[in-house]
């Protein structure tokens, strides 16, 4: 049977036009573990920089370019909120899946290091062992339930504070996002596509809200000339 990343197929499933980008990276883990195992480093490192870039903007994260892996990983999880609403412990149930999270990202990054190591990934004598297939198996395992939580939590609750008021901002602006999605091309990535004025909105809010401006301000200005016309 081949070998199938159980959590993140789900989550294909539950949030199926967000995560369709995902698709093609979970396939190409899923191939590698199965078959190519050496490779299997750089597919989970794929899906974790995946989850960091497109969470992490969510939560008002800026990462700096000299934050590694690890403390990208770690900034994301401290930032997420894992209580749930109304239990009398919530704090407590943030804290600790907080600590379970790092806990699966340590070992990961452990698992990592170790598959660096000198003939522990690519081999050298025949004489030999090496652990590719239990690497592969064990960062494919963590991975998968890690990526597939994170993802999961951070589109299934309501982001808040400012991020709420920019989705507001967007939908109340209908008229304009007609105009820009009639004016653009389908933004296409990965296989699937964006409507413009989303991916401008989402991408750079200043650009959006000066060229929203700008729409507004000829439409009003064509609606006076059209007034001093029939005057």
């Amino acid at each position: 049977m081949p070998y199938s990343l159980q959590m993140l197929r789900a989550l294909l499933e539950l949030h199926p036009d967000r995560a369709e980008p995902l698709r093609i990276h979970i396939e190409a883990l899923e191939r590698s573990i199965e078959s190519q195992p050496a490779f299997c480093l750089q597919s989970v490192r794929t899906l974790f920089e995946a989850a960091h870039s497109t969470i992490g903007p969510r939560l008002g994260i800026e990462f700096r370019k000299k934050d590694g892996f690890p403390d990208r990983m770690r900034g994301l999880i401290e930032a997420m909120d894992f209580s749930l609403t109304d239990h009398p412990n919530a704090a407590d149930i943030n804290e600790h899946i907080k600590a379970l999270t790092k806990g699966i990202d340590d070992v990961a990054v452990a698992l990592a290091k170790l598959s660096n190591v000198p003939n522990m990934r690519h081999g050298g004598s025949l004489d030999w062992g090496t652990l590719q297939r239990q690497h592969a198996l064990m960062l494919g395992g963590l991975c998968d339930s890690l990526v597939a939580f994170l993802f999961d939590v951070a589109w299934s609750r309501a982001v808040p504070g400012p991020q709420d008021e920019g989705a507001a901002t967007y939908s109340t602006n209908a008229a304009f996002n007609e105009h820009l999605d009639a004016e653009y091309d389908m933004v296409g990535i990965a296989g699937a596509s964006f409507q413009p004025s989303y991916v401008l909105f989402h991408l750079d809010e200043t650009a959006y809200d000066a060229a929203r401006l700008d729409w507004e301000a000829e439409g009003l200005n064509a609606g006076n000339q059209g007034a001093e016309i029939a005057a």
